[in-house]
């Protein structure tokens, strides 16, 4: 990738950082495609986030934000405008910067992963899904597993009142998705992990083994390593591994076209 003084920048931000695949994944597709856009990873500790905005609103080339952990609710009280998905899962990962300076955040989390799930075969619509966690990233995906159509969706998280609290949100939203809180049982179609555990060699699975059996498509938002322990587990018994490097490759191209880059 050649960078000129008319290359545009695409900031992704996060704390830590140095476990994103997204810069190394997009500035490939977008060498590939000739478009002039950079992705730079740049790390922002939680209390400095705010210091942040008034700077991305003063940078004149920067095309927009990606978001990823932890700031990705945070960063919703610190754009301008929000649209309808983000405001709906209370975090966004994607900030376009408009001329003016103005900042609109978007969520395409969800969208990215029911599309990549799709993409491999695995048909969501009458589905049983077991949903690792409750926060910024679980919820967009929740929304999105609902919208596809899940007839059930059962929420573990370590603080449990939380996952409750998401379940009757998706109901809310989505009354023919049976969305509640996880107390047990192994027997799911699909086992989604939106938590950080994975990230670290010492880290303990994110759901009960039980529930990874032959056939059950797992995915893992985790995108470092690429094989996290879950995703081994899942190989190991049958099941079906579905890595977070694909559920970002199917939010390219919807990322793309919100930040005006579309063909």
């Amino acid at each position: 990738m050649t960078i000129t003084g008319t290359t545009r920048i695409y900031a992704h931000i996060g704390f830590p950082i140095h476990h994103t695949r997204t810069a190394a994944l997009y500035n490939g597709l977008l060498e590939e495609r000739g478009v002039d856009l950079a992705v730079v990873p740049f790390e922002i500790a939680p209390e400095h986030l705010a210091d942040a905005a008034p700077a991305f609103r003063g940078w004149r080339n920067l095309a927009g934000v990606g978001v990823t952990i932890p700031h990705k609710e945070s960063m919703m009280a610190l754009v301008d405008e929000l649209t309808p998905m983000a405001e709906l899962c209370g975090a966004t990962n994607v900030i376009r910067r408009d001329p003016d300076g103005r900042l609109v955040g978007a969520q395409f989390d969800g969208i990215g992963l029911t599309q990549s799930l799709r993409d491999a075969g695995h048909d969501l619509s009458g589905r049983r899904v077991l949903l690792s966690g409750a926060g910024g990233t679980a919820k967009p995906v929740a929304f999105a597993l609902a919208d596809a159509g899940v007839a059930r969706l059962e929420i573990a998280n370590r603080t449990a009142e939380k996952a409750a609290a998401l379940a009757a949100e998706v109901n809310a939203a989505y009354p023919a998705c049976d969305a509640r809180l996880y107390e047990g049982g192994e027997d799911f179609d699909v086992v989604v992990n939106t938590t950080s555990l994975g990230m670290k060699p010492d880290d303990v699975l994110p759901v009960d083994p039980a529930v990874v059996k032959p056939g059950v498509v797992v995915a893992d938002a985790v995108m470092a390593p690429p094989e996290t322990a879950l995703l081994k587990l899942a190989a190991e018994r049958g099941a079906l591994p579905h890595p977070g490097i694909r559920m970002l490759r199917a939010q390219f191209e919807r990322t793309l076209d919100f930040l005006g880059f579309a063909d």
